[in-house]
């Protein structure tokens, strides 16, 4: 936010009287506020994705999916993002996918304010798997659940266990925060009123969101995973790597 006269205000707090005349005087309820900018921050997984077709195509491969393949699909948006509709169809008839979607425990988690013991809002242990048998799956796929757990040496752990030695598991986010975006916003200043405007709006900083870098991940899964690599493309960010 700027700072004038020695006070922190945001793009909410210029907006003029008579603004109201022409959007209703909603434009000044707090609440309100809250409300569309969470709107819009949130519920683009679907849009994105599709976007990114290409590469996720290259994902997929990544992971090695065969016909008859058992796979762990986790992540966020798994049906509106088409990923389940995808996997299935990589493995054909005589495979299986379990799904586990947390997008839901995920808003609650952030828009509740809820840290976790990284200190993190939205950030949470990934302790959704204990049901699942020891070495059980072919492929362990996470699309678009990388930024929310609390701790991903712990959270890798918790993957790995059901995964079959010798397999891949495969991690892909579109990070709404990465190290390089604050600096691009900023080269642009409507593209920073915008941004600055969003985040004032729900409470939050860019900055208080939370990121994996690959060196992060690569330090996490560091005796967990051989052959690790990833790549970047456009905000996605994946990262994977084979169970010895």
């Amino acid at each position: 936010m700027l700072e004038i006269d020695g006070k922190k205000v945001s793009p909410w707090d210029l907006m003029q009287s008579f603004d109201a005349d022409r959007f209703g005087a909603d434009i000044f309820d707090p609440k309100e506020q809250a409300r569309w900018c969470r709107a819009i921050l949130i519920g683009g997984l679907p849009y994105m994705w599709r976007i990114a077709r290409p590469v996720l195509d290259e994902i997929y491969r990544i992971a090695e999916i065969e016909p008859g393949h058992k796979v762990l699909l986790f992540g966020e948006a798994l049906e509106s993002c088409g990923f389940i509709d995808d996997v299935n169809r990589l493995v054909g008839p005589g495979g299986e996918v379990t799904t586990i979607d947390i997008q839901q425990y995920a808003r609650d988690m952030s828009i509740g304010g809820v840290p976790g013991k990284n200190g993190i809002i939205g950030t949470f242990p990934y302790d959704f798997f204990g049901h699942l048998p020891e070495e059980s799956f072919d492929v362990v796929l996470n699309l678009q659940a990388i930024e929310h757990a609390e701790d991903w040496t712990e959270a890798g752990e918790r993957l790995l266990r059901v995964l079959k030695p010798g397999r891949r598991l495969v991690m892909a986010e579109i990070f709404m925060v990465t190290k390089e975006l604050p600096w691009k916003i900023k080269a642009d200043l409507h593209i920073q009123h915008l941004i600055d405007k969003i985040f004032a709006g729900i409470g939050r900083t860019l900055e208080g969101r939370p990121y994996y870098s690959h060196a992060d991940l690569r330090q996490a899964f560091d005796w967990m995973l051989t052959d690790t690599d990833h790549f970047e493309w456009r905000g996605l960010e994946a990262f994977w790597g084979r169970k010895p």
